[in-house]
């Protein structure tokens, strides 16, 4: 499946300059402002709780790219946003609800994968399309989630592919890894279990922490006993910048590689700058779009969407990007399908594929996945912010 994938790259690349974003290629409905019916979504975001970090994020995401729609857009887009409280009943509930609205075409859910599985008798019954922003390879899987259900969150496989790419490219032969507790963490774990022992390295501890946990200290120091020349962290942003702090401060001076759910603020605060100085994060080019070049329609789409969004919210969340293609993906099915009915969007969505926020999407009938390999890069910390690494 994952080849199939990467031999579509060539065709995504090929029909990005006609089913690209907004500002690379308008799609046929943009023609005459508000001249057809809206489109409604909804979303059940974790706006506070333990992923209110990344709720938040999306949220803005959302409504920045909502309001740039309907600056030009013939057809209007609203969006009805729900707080979940990263609680998987209260997000049953509100999906429920959006699910049981005529007038909603789709729904995104936000990083919270055990909140979208909940689900999936839900929005099957009612014939609605869920996007989810997990990360948690099941999420993708048809065979699990049914065929309502996508995923414009990052993959595990390819995330270790490219941490683990990097250790056999710094020629380190010992790893030890810090992982969340959740389906996301699992699917981390086992992804890396994986990719280290076919890149031959040995992985020398592995431990898990709370979603919820503020303090990591014996969690670090359990991880390191075993004095490992690499430490990879598979948690959020906040915790990944705690267990750096604690890793750091015990005195240790290995490589610290962070996966992609790492990528918050794009600025490091002054308590975790130095700490987190020479980390690696496999992550969406576009979290460092400023100081590239760009080279295509595309490239130029992300440098504005990160100027646009920094803009509006006083600095760049890496999350968003994934936020806004999910919410993309829904209006191209629109544009391409002909209408807003549930079974054409989600009829449309299982062959959609464009050129997002975050790089190359592409989602099939048997792997409801959209973000690419080829969407990863590997990016630094310099200075207290992320960048390029070279």
């Amino acid at each position: 499946m994952r080849t199939d994938r990467a031999r579509l790259s060539i065709v995504v690349v090929a029909v990005s300059a006609l089913v690209g974003t907004a500002a690379c290629a308008p799609s046929p409905e943009r023609v005459a402002k508000g001249s057809l019916p809206e489109l409604v979504i909804g979303a059940d975001l974790e706006l506070s709780g333990a992923y209110a970090e990344m709720g938040q994020a999306y949220e803005r995401a959302l409504r920045l790219r909502v309001d740039q729609i309907n600056a030009t857009a013939a057809r209007p887009v609203r969006i009805v946003i729900k707080d979940n409280r990263s609680d998987k009943s209260l997000s049953q509930q509100n999906i429920g609800t959006l699910a049981a609205d005529p007038t909603i075409s789709a729904i995104i859910t936000g990083a919270c994968a055990e909140c979208a599985m909940a689900s999936v008798g839900t929005v099957t019954e009612r014939g609605v399309p869920l996007l989810s922003l997990s990360g948690a390879t099941e999420v993708a899987d048809p065979k699990k989630a049914g065929k309502f259900v996508f995923k414009v969150g990052p993959n595990p496989k390819d995330s270790a592919a490219s941490l683990v790419g990097e250790l056999h490219q710094q020629k380190i032969g010992t790893t030890a890894v810090i992982a969340t507790n959740d389906a996301y963490g699992d699917d981390g774990v086992a992804a890396l279990t994986d990719a280290l022992k076919n890149a031959d390295v040995q992985l020398a501890e592995t431990r898990r922490v709370a979603v919820t946990a503020t303090e990591v200290g014996q969690t670090v120091a359990a991880a390191l006993a075993s004095d490992p020349e690499s430490l990879i962290v598979w948690t959020g942003s906040a915790q990944a910048n705690a267990i750096a702090v604690e890793a750091r401060g015990a005195g240790y001076t290995g490589q610290i590689l962070f996966d992609t759910g790492a990528g918050g603020d794009l600025f490091f605060g002054q308590a975790t700058a130095h700490a987190a100085e020479g980390a690696l994060m496999a992550f969406p080019q576009t979290m460092v779009i400023d100081e590239i070049i760009a080279t295509s329609p595309a490239k130029s789409t992300r440098q504005q969407w990160f100027r646009d969004y920094t803009s509006a919210y006083g600095e760049y969340v890496g999350y968003a990007s994934f936020a806004a293609d999910a919410l993309q993906l829904v209006v191209e099915a629109v544009a391409q399908g002909g209408g807003t009915a549930r079974a054409s969007v989600q009829a449309t969505l299982q062959f959609l594929q464009i050129d997002g926020y975050s790089g190359p999407l592409s989602l099939l009938p048997d792997d409801h996945s959209a973000v690419m390999p080829q969407a990863l890069t590997m990016l630094v910390v310099r200075g207290g912010r992320w960048r390029l690494s070279e």
